[in-house]
């Protein structure tokens, strides 16, 4: 059962031990948005005017260059805070964000956030924190692109989203979001057959193990090494 807004407030761990004024406040001027799978978020150019915090689902942050090849930044799940840039610019989305699967979202409009920052130091210390782990994560993605081999990438992203999506079982840990292989290009910056031919490499090193759509990975020890080599 789907706990209420006030709860979902109340336990993020972005918003907690805020005041419980500042939580009321959240609380009157969020609102509750529903999105189905694959329904765009935001697109180029339109306004930044809300940050939004996921309760149920995932949302995928992309980028689609002038030539339509797309970049995918990363993937937000339940309690993460996405939109932030909002917060601290006046320039249009450049991103597209969508509705990997069917979403609950709470919405917050850009000046209610602005006005709760501004009376919340905690808040504020928590989101230039939480936007320097996110630049810092960019930069390394960067530096995964230009300067790592297609294996190299592949285990850094899977080391990646385990600590989102891990779930541990006697296996391993499997990385419990369905990507196609083509999605997993998209994340490392490669094409749809170099990644078919990194992760056949990966599995006859017993470091992963798949399962339709979900990876295993067996050898965490063995994946940093390769990510780090």
């Amino acid at each position: 059962m789907l706990k209420t807004k006030a709860w979902f407030i109340r336990q993020n761990p972005l918003l907690a031990e805020l005041p419980e004024r500042d939580l009321e406040l959240l609380e009157q001027v969020t609102e509750s948005i529903e999105v189905r799978r694959r329904q765009l978020i935001w697109e180029p150019g339109q306004s930044a005017s809300m940050i939004y915090l996921v309760r149920t689902g995932i949302v995928k942050l992309s980028k689609v260059s002038a030539e339509g090849r797309e970049l995918t930044l990363h993937f937000f799940t339940r309690d993460n805070l996405f939109g932030e840039l909002a917060v601290i610019s006046e320039q249009p989305h450049d991103t597209v964000a969508e509705a990997y699967e069917d979403c609950l979202l709470l919405g917050i409009g850009k000046d209610d956030f602005n006005r709760l920052l501004m009376r919340t130091p905690l808040l504020a210390m928590r989101m230039m924190r939480l936007v320097g782990e996110r630049r810092q994560r960019l930069e390394n993605r960067v530096e995964n692109l230009l300067f790592r081999s297609a294996h190299a990438r592949l285990a850094s992203l899977f080391i990646e989203l385990a600590q989102t999506f891990g779930v541990r079982d006697s296996r391993g840990v499997i990385i419990n979001l369905k990507l196609t292989h083509k999605e997993i290009a998209s994340l490392i910056g490669a094409t749809r057959e170099t990644v078919s031919f990194a992760i056949l490499d990966l599995r006859k090193d017993n470091l992963i193990q798949t399962e339709g759509k979900r990876v295993i990975l067996l050898d965490e020890p063995g994946l940093k090494a390769l990510r780090d080599a």
